[in-house]
């Protein structure tokens, strides 16, 4: 190396620079690990770009979320920093859950990536049911009825007590053979209210 060459000469100044080796070094760090957050920033902006199923605001919270739980800003989570970041937004799972949820990850992206994290979240948003998609289960169960009945319901094979609790919540009046038809509308729209 030069340093060494230097100081083997005696040379212990250099005229042109008042920067050491380690001075450069330390900057040159310094630029290399500028460089990986922009490059990581900007990974990550393509993958937000591309989740066209999540609102603007979502997208900055989860990304905030991410920023903030990668303590080591190696653009990776760790098994606790998942579990804390996925608390903060209130997704909460038990431990054997998230260790599968985590391993999953691992298997799919090689690492819990941003890209990992904004997938899983998707999933989890989306799997949540809407009065819309509700309302429309009903119908299919109803088969466009205007209203549902005990034996829409067992043919759906809603477990029993699903079954009771519907009876017992849905507004209902009787058809002309006496069976009770339970406005599955109304208490929707109660409901939903």
């Amino acid at each position: 190396m030069a340093e060494e060459d230097c100081q083997a000469a005696n040379v212990e100044e250099n005229d042109y620079t008042v920067f050491t080796f380690q001075d450069l070094e330390f900057e040159h760090e310094l630029v290399t690990q500028s460089v990986l957050k922009k490059i990581a920033f900007i990974d990550n902006q393509i993958v937000s770009r591309n989740m066209s199923n999540l609102t603007p605001a979502q997208l900055e919270q989860f990304e905030s979320t991410f920023r903030y739980f990668d303590k080591d800003e190696s653009n990776t989570l760790e098994p606790a920093e998942m579990t804390a970041a996925l608390a903060s937004l209130g997704i909460i799972y038990s431990d054997e859950d998230m260790y599968m949820i985590y391993d999953q990850l691992l298997q799919d992206y090689g690492a819990v990536t941003y890209e990992a994290f904004i997938n899983l979240l998707v999933d989890i948003t989306e799997d949540q049911t809407s009065p819309a998609q509700l309302r429309e289960s009903f119908r299919g169960i109803a088969s466009d009825k205007p209203f549902v009945t005990e034996l829409d319901l067992r043919v759906a094979h809603l477990p029993q007590t699903a079954i009771d609790y519907l009876r017992e919540v849905m507004p209902s009046a009787s058809n002309e053979v006496g069976e009770a038809e339970y406005d599955y509308e109304a208490w929707l729209d109660d409901v939903f209210a």
